[in-house]
């Protein structure tokens, strides 16, 4: 039996809630899911989880505003600055397919957990390298927890939501991930310079504290113990979050027809990802999750780089640039929470990485100008990105059933650190041998490519329950 803490919200007005009484099974747990109102045990669980993915952002990014210091220290050659931003995303990948594998296995809640403890010790112990290829290790350990801790919490977080408003739930915890860049951008602009670079790893350490107390205050997700038979499990966990809901909830009748739903649909592994029903769902996720990695390893990680070795920036100048950046892509976020539901998933995520890659290309076209035009376009740029990045977060969980749903969402991470890797190099060759135009035109051609693949191999999931998405 999954023990949580359920006592929040049972004071201060909530309204005490019986105990489901009629027969458990998987179409019961659905059907009460989705007849749930905001809840305290909903913002709990929002709060908590998101304060890793907060950190998820703050520890991903912090080697952008500690590398021209880093590059200092140690003398790193090109090669070496390349090696070491991607160096992270080496372990993320390999996360990305770990914790998901786990996640399936041992449940959604305790997979975050762990995830959050690596990145809280190897933040500190990066804090503590004496050398670079010290630091690069401890960055592949700690890329483990950062890989595998968005695609879980994305899957968690859209599993215990129904459908109605889904979109705008999942968004608005989502955007702790570009608030964590914005973060850690805004307060590596003033604590590297004033108490050094390894004040951000320290501070980065916080999710840490998750390991300990995560599985104590948040419950499992119900439509996992379900699906994994576990219906007293189920029945427990979706009894904390109604036992917090304000007000009577509505009876359930419709138990039935999801019971009917789900039996329409096989279990399937992860070798269904790539199979006939899911193939071209796949293929647009892929696209999707490579553009992400691409742009923001590509571009924003280098940033602050780039506006002090091309343009000669100050380095304050050129990590407030990198802030400006951050600041939209929290702007395009938050835009983008409150019209997915409206909209819907897909012309959001194309129209965003269309105008995402015509900024690229200006950025590319202006390069010659000053410093300040070439930041417009590319905080532009960031800006719209992250309005399609943030969806993908929604969308990518919606169109995989829950035997699969956290290794697809792992898949689409592992894409997004494959394309991570790769990225910062092909900048790093092309910026040093002075062709920065040819490197901006490349990024452009990105998030164009994403845009039509996701219009022509991608689904509508809006307003959609999750079992009806299930090819």
């Amino acid at each position: 039996m999954t023990t949580f803490d359920t006592t929040l919200g049972q004071s201060g007005g909530a309204t005490v809630v019986e105990p489901y009484s009629g027969p458990l099974t998987r179409g019961s747990i659905i059907a009460r899911l989705e007849r749930l109102p905001a809840n305290a045990m909903q913002v709990r669980a929002r709060l908590l989880i998101g304060l890793a993915t907060f950190f998820d952002g703050f520890d991903v990014i912090a080697i952008a505003t500690t590398l021209p210091i880093l590059i200092q220290k140690w003398h790193l050659t090109p090669w070496e600055i390349g090696f070491l931003i991607a160096s992270g995303s080496v372990g993320q990948l390999f996360g990305a397919f770990l914790f998901p594998w786990f996640a399936e296995r041992q449940g959604r809640v305790r997979a975050i957990a762990w995830s959050s403890g690596i990145i809280g010790v190897t933040s500190i112990a990066c804090g503590f390298a004496p050398s670079f290829m010290v630091f690069a290790a401890l960055r592949v350990i700690q890329g483990l927890g950062l890989g595998g801790e968005l695609p879980v919490a994305a899957t968690y977080i859209n599993e215990v939501s129904r459908a109605h408003g889904r979109g705008r739930f999942v968004l608005l915890y989502e955007i702790v991930f570009p608030v964590g860049l914005l973060a850690s951008n805004a307060l590596g602009a003033w604590i590297v310079p004033r108490f050094g670079w390894q004040t951000m790893y320290f501070i980065g350490a916080m999710p840490l504290v998750l390991f300990f107390v995560l599985r104590k205050l948040v419950p499992e997700s119900p439509r996992w113990l379900a699906e994994r038979g576990r219906l007293q499990d189920a029945d427990h966990a979706v009894h904390a979050f109604e036992r917090t809901a304000k007000g009577p909830l509505d009876p359930v009748t419709n138990a039935a027809d999801f019971d009917a739903l789900v039996k329409r649909h096989p279990k399937r592994s992860m070798k269904d990802l790539f199979g006939p029903a899911y193939l071209k769902r796949t293929l647009a996720v892929a696209m999707l999750w490579m553009t992400c990695g691409f742009i923001q390893y590509g571009l924003s990680t280098w940033l602050p780089t780039i506006y002090r070795n091309v343009y000669h920036a100050p380095l304050q100048l050129a990590l407030n640039l990198a802030v400006a950046a951050s600041v939209l892509g929290v702007l395009g976020s938050l835009t983008c929470a409150l019209l997915v539901d409206k909209v819907g998933r897909k012309p959001i995520i194309n129209v965003s990485f269309v105008l995402c890659a015509v900024s690229l290309a200006l950025a590319g076209i202006c390069h010659a100008m000053s410093v300040y035009v070439v930041a417009t376009f590319c905080a532009l740029s960031l800006g719209l990105l992250a309005c399609g990045f943030i969806t993908a977060y929604v969308y990518t969980p919606e169109l995989y059933p829950t035997s699969i749903r956290a290794m697809g969402c792992g898949m689409g991470g592992a894409w997004l650190k494959v394309a991570a890797i790769f990225a910062p190099t092909i900048v790093s060759k092309t910026m040093i041998g002075g062709n920065l135009d040819v490197a901006f035109y490349i990024l452009a051609a990105v998030p164009f490519l994403a845009a039509i693949t996701v219009h022509l191999l991608g689904i509508e999931t809006k307003g959609k329950v999750l079992e009806q998405l299930e090819a």
